[in-house]
């Protein structure tokens, strides 16, 4: 195979499976989330001059030459836009995000949670989306014959009498079929967490920039330590 074939067959997994649950912690790991913050009190405490005084460095750093910047308010500004940016991709993820997330940011904390407390109304919501929409992946190629066999044990048979009336059992239907219900909650758990992803590059990008933001001063700091520590 090919140079030009192997890029293409790589770019086409790499577009089938993008996705939001790639970038969580990216775009809501802890820093993202605290970054949310930044934008109702971050002025005062950033451009402020008493604060802008202790957390500079400049005693820490005189003798030294900066290899990027000349000031501490530089660094203070990268900083405070870095955490903008971060603020804002999190703000956008929290609106976006797809409703899977709510259950679990990951597949196995989200069948899990779903095992727990999805009702059979929403499992056949499940289903009928798979069956009209068609799977995206191989867990949605389930028979439906096993299917009608778990809606009929979870809801029941309504006969023509009442002696051939049978009522759901909803745990054993759950204990009989968990391995469908599994497959139901991989394929529902795949098929949202690829949706919207237009807002997801919006969010890479954003979190992208906020973090070479942060890291630029870091380094900046770093190597005027360094310089002084030496000089």
């Amino acid at each position: 195979m090919n140079i030009p074939n192997r890029i293409k067959i790589r770019w086409s997994v790499f577009t089938y499976n993008f996705g939001w649950k790639d970038y969580i912690p990216l775009i809501d790991g802890w820093l993202a989330r605290c970054a949310i913050g930044v934008p109702a009190v971050g002025y005062l405490v950033l451009f402020n001059d008493s604060a802008v005084s202790y957390i500079s460095f400049n005693q820490l750093t005189s003798d030294s030459t900066n290899l990027l910047f000349t000031s501490g308010g530089n660094r203070l500004r990268l900083l405070y836009f870095g955490l903008i940016f971060l603020g804002i991709s999190n703000l956008i993820y929290r609106w976006k995000r797809p409703w899977v997330h709510k259950y679990g940011k990951d597949i196995d904390t989200f069948v899990h949670n779903c095992l727990e407390s999805c009702t059979p109304t929403e499992y056949i919501n499940f289903h009928n989306t798979i069956r009209v929409e068609g799977h995206h992946t191989s867990y949605g190629k389930y028979y439906d014959s096993e299917w009608d066999g778990f809606r009929s044990l979870a809801l029941g048979v309504e006969g023509k009498s009442d002696a051939k009336n049978r009522p759901g059992h909803w745990i054993e239907a759950k204990s009989r079929y968990e391995h469908l219900l599994r497959s139901i909650l991989h394929e529902t758990f795949f098929r949202n967490t690829v949706k919207r992803r237009i807002w997801l590059g919006i969010c890479i990008l954003l979190s992208s920039l906020g973090y070479i933001m942060l890291l630029i001063p870091s380094f900046d700091l770093f190597q005027a330590v360094v310089q002084s520590t030496l000089n």
